[in-house]
């Protein structure tokens, strides 16, 4: 005689706090998701507006579709199995995020810096989504069995699931990006994900538990296929990985290559220089030296925003300046001083934001020189006519303020590098231009800015003798809006130049 087919079990079979704690961890995972997002796409589009923007859009229409494709589904079929079989289908799509990730966002990039980090966020993160947000209308149709505690019940779903909510981007944002890789935390919410459906089924389903269990196993055995560091190193043997961590503001890798050492950041190349001698490989470099001897000679006292790996730094130590730094990114500084010779004796390094150093400082520089950067642009807060304000006030008489940014000086694509021009002109008496590259290249643009008389150019430093005939007449150039903290359209306008 055949056994029975399993009956799928009645609302009231399934336990309260187990459709509780579904909904509060399908909640926390939704916003880690959104959150850790941001570094998956970072290192192909940065960690701007833009990335931030499009990660939330896709959350909020994947999750606006999953609430409704999630209800009618609820009014056909009121049972668990089909509310744990999407969980197990959004388990799977998320340890899928690793695998998919470079293929995806190096097809995506082709269309463009907007664009592309809404598609490579949709396809990467829009299933998976998408069908955490069918879970709440499930569990709702199975948890509301009764109507005279209707509203009660909902309103507690709703409450487990957005304190879920919180604590998940609390944890993702303080604890986990910090301290873990991204590959790791996707790994992991996947197989959290993975163990609802499994705790279910065991529970209320024994035949299906081990389809469930193999499924668990597929999914810890993918951590053992995905790539690792050496994948680089695969590509060119002449890359060299020397360490990689993460923290609240990217991805940090230091590679050794032949010609010396870098510090990438989400993929940019932040510093780079032969440690064996200190020589800095950029050579927008000794243009900034040049600039500081040139405009603020016997400097004395230098603050600099921004450390990188302290390119900038050696060659001002060796002139006998003493250097004050403000870095926000404590994992930039552990690998300055562990990887590119940055000894914190010497220098004064204070982890904190530029910003809000500047504006609590007692100190007074010299120089105050710009080298921060997300990705390749200068954040807003530090490019706005407020901000060089600021800075203005812990100048001595007669310092200037030099700032590293990058873009164009030449051509339909120079907005960027004009509207920075006239936010500094708004704020000191002079400013002056100079440019790296040719005119017509996406490269270091250096501007120095003052209220004292400007130094006379003389001297025998060959290096200013070329930087000179690089200087940027601003006679012409549409110099754009100038960037306040209420209007700072900067990073747009760089952008349209990718």
């Amino acid at each position: 005689m055949a056994k029975p087919a399993d009956k799928a079990p009645a609302p009231g079979l399934i336990p309260g706090w187990m459709l509780l704690g579904t909904i509060f961890i399908t909640g926390n995972v939704v916003m880690m998701l959104e959150v850790v997002g941001t570094r998956v796409i970072g290192p192909f589009f940065g960690v701007g507006l833009y990335v931030w923007s499009a990660l939330i859009t896709v959350t909020l229409l994947s999750l606006a579709g999953g609430y409704w494709v999630g209800g009618k589904w609820a009014d056909g079929r009121r049972t668990g199995d089909r509310l744990y079989q999407v969980i197990l289908a959004s388990a799977v799509l998320t340890l899928a995020i690793p695998l998919l990730r470079n293929p995806i966002l190096l097809a995506v990039s082709a269309v463009g810096f907007r664009l592309g980090a809404l598609l490579g966020g949709v396809l990467l993160f829009g299933p998976a989504l998408f069908l955490l947000g069918m879970v709440t209308p499930f569990a709702t149709k199975l948890y509301t069995d009764r109507f005279e505690k209707l509203g009660s019940r909902v309103g507690l779903l709703y409450a487990i699931s957005t304190l879920g909510s919180f604590l998940g981007t609390i944890t993702m944002g303080f604890y986990l990006i910090p301290y873990f890789r991204i590959s790791v935390i996707l790994f992991t919410l996947g197989l959290v994900l993975l163990a609802l459906p499994a705790v279910y089924f065991l529970m209320l389903r024994a035949r299906r538990a081990l389809a469930l269990a193999a499924a668990l196993v597929v999914g810890a055995a993918l951590l053992g296929f995905y790539p690792r560091d050496q994948v680089a190193h695969w590509i060119n043997p002449q890359l060299k990985l020397v360490h990689k961590s993460t923290s609240l503001y990217g991805e940090l890798k230091v590679i050794d290559i032949p010609s010396g050492r870098l510090l990438l950041i989400d993929g940019v190349s932040q510093s780079g220089e032969d440690v064996s001698t200190n020589q800095a490989l950029p050579p927008y470099v000794a243009d900034m030296n040049s600039l500081l001897e040139r405009f603020r000679p016997g400097a004395g006292r230098v603050l600099m925003i921004g450390l990188g790996g302290g390119s900038l730094i050696h060659p001002l130590l060796a002139a006998g300046m003493q250097v004050d730094v403000a870095e926000i990114d404590h994992q930039v500084v552990d690998a300055a001083e562990r990887f590119f010779n940055i000894d914190p004796k010497k220098v004064n390094i204070t982890l904190d934001d530029g910003r809000r150093f500047v504006r609590r400082s007692t100190v007074r520089y010299d120089a105050v020189v710009m080298n921060a950067f997300v990705g390749e642009n200068t954040p807003a807060h530090l490019s706005s006519r407020e901000f060089f304000q600021e800075a203005k006030r812990i100048l001595n008489p007669g310092g200037v303020v030099l700032v590293n940014f990058v873009g164009y000086v030449q051509g339909p694509h120079r907005q960027a590098s004009g509207a920075l021009q006239a936010t500094l002109g708004s704020a000191f008496a002079w400013c002056r231009v100079y440019f790296r590259e040719s005119k017509d290249r996406f490269s270091n643009v250096l501007y120095v800015a003052g209220d004292a008389p400007q130094v006379a150019e003389s001297g025998q430093d060959p290096n200013w003798q070329t930087l000179k005939d690089r200087e940027v007449s601003v006679e012409g150039w549409e110099l754009g809006p100038v960037c306040t903290d209420d209007y700072n359209p900067l990073e747009f306008l760089n952008r349209v130049t990718y």
